[in-house]
């Protein structure tokens, strides 16, 4: 029942990011930014700190539907993250972290069911601080608009992480800085 739960959180991100993503972009691009005051900048810390980095400019938020993790919001930026982090299924555990990551790359079929113009561009495996990090570049439409989306997965400590980006399509430096600032490049 655990791995069930586990696994239904990729789902539920997927499915929070196709439904949710739309109405946080179109919020984010309507807000007028020079008057706002600037969030404060939060560090993360994800799978026993194999995983840390620092977002600046993102307010933290609910996942909207109640999905599990927590939504970061850069309205300067017309920006979105979805980070999820939940210990490996006590049944899941008897295999290695690769194991467990190779079962998690199921997620783009998940974001292909939940949204039919969600498109991988290219996917690769990463070294972060000697911890393997699936990444999957993929463009997507989301609320008539087109966005670009990038999806982080890792195992490691008994745990594991699934992190989305979300940024409007004509914005790919920016898209790649917030990627690469996950990924300490």
């Amino acid at each position: 029942m655990k791995l069930r739960k586990s696994l239904t959180m990729m789902g539920a991100l997927c499915l929070a990011t196709a439904l949710s993503g739309t109405a946080m972009m179109a919020s984010a691009a309507e807000v007028q930014t020079k008057t706002e005051a600037a969030a404060p900048a939060q560090k993360l810390d994800l799978i026993g700190g194999k995983l840390a980095f620092t977002l600046k400019g993102y307010e933290a938020q609910p996942v909207p539907g109640g999905a599990p993790g927590t939504m970061y919001v850069n309205k300067q930026e017309k920006r979105v993250m979805i980070v999820g982090e939940e210990p490996i299924p006590a049944i899941a555990r008897a295999s290695s972290d690769a194991d467990f990551l190779n079962g998690m790359k199921t997620i783009k079929d998940k974001q292909k069911q939940a949204s039919p113009d969600y498109t991988v561009t290219s996917e690769k495996t990463e070294k972060v601080n000697g911890l393997d990090v699936y990444h999957i570049e993929a463009t997507d439409s989301m609320g008539g608009k087109n966005v670009q989306q990038a999806t982080l997965l890792a195992v490691a400590n008994k745990k594991f992480t699934v992190i989305q980006v979300i940024s409007g399509s004509k914005d790919k430096a920016g898209h790649e800085k917030a990627v690469n600032n996950i990924l300490g490049k």
